[in-house]
């Protein structure tokens, strides 16, 4: 029995088409940062200092990266030091301050987004005051890295065969931060 002419179009046009579809650049992409990556970015960025009410200096140093998948945030640990002319020597101490991920489109950067301070403890600050100091002093930590700029994409992380992504979803895993890109709608 022979294929008629007509069954080996129809055939031959399916295969054309489901091949055109596999071939198609608007397919969802994915960029990774390990932890590591992560953590090397982050700690090029630091260390961080502010200044609030003109007197009282909030420093934050040496990030340690962690990552939180059951909650899709990213953990930092930090040393602190806070100083001010009426406390004498600096308070020293530890804060650890969670966040998501937003991407910043207008600057290409991967920034974070709602900070937490998990924990904020210093040392040397008279018992009276201890609670009131670390909860300021987490406030504090969270204002210093709300917006933190961790990642600059460049434009060879957003194009691929013409087409333009843009990032559409974090997910943070175990081991790396995976960031879903889409096509970028027309304008």
């Amino acid at each position: 029995m022979k294929p008629t002419f007509r069954m080996m179009a129809v055939a031959l046009a399916t295969l054309l088409i489901s091949a055109c579809a596999t071939l198609s650049p608007t397919q969802p992409r994915e960029f990774r940062l390990s932890q590591a990556q992560l953590q090397d970015l982050v700690g090029k960025r630091f260390e961080l200092a502010r200044t609030y009410l003109g007197f009282l200096d909030v420093k934050l140093a040496t990030p340690r990266v962690t990552l939180q998948p059951e909650s899709n945030r990213v953990l930092t640990a930090l040393d602190v030091s806070i100083d001010a002319p009426l406390i004498g020597k600096p308070w020293k101490g530890a804060a650890a301050i969670s966040g998501r991920l937003r991407f910043d489109r207008a600057a290409a950067t991967l920034m974070l987004d709602e900070p937490r301070a998990e924990s904020f403890t210093v040392e040397g600050v008279p018992a009276a005051y201890a609670d009131r100091v670390n909860k300021i002093g987490g406030w504090l930590s969270e204002q210093v890295l709300k917006g933190f700029a961790i990642y600059t994409l460049k434009p060879e992380d957003l194009r691929f065969d013409n087409v333009n992504y843009v990032p559409a979803e974090f997910k943070v895993t175990p081991s790396e931060l995976v960031i879903s890109l889409v096509p970028q709608a027309a304008p």
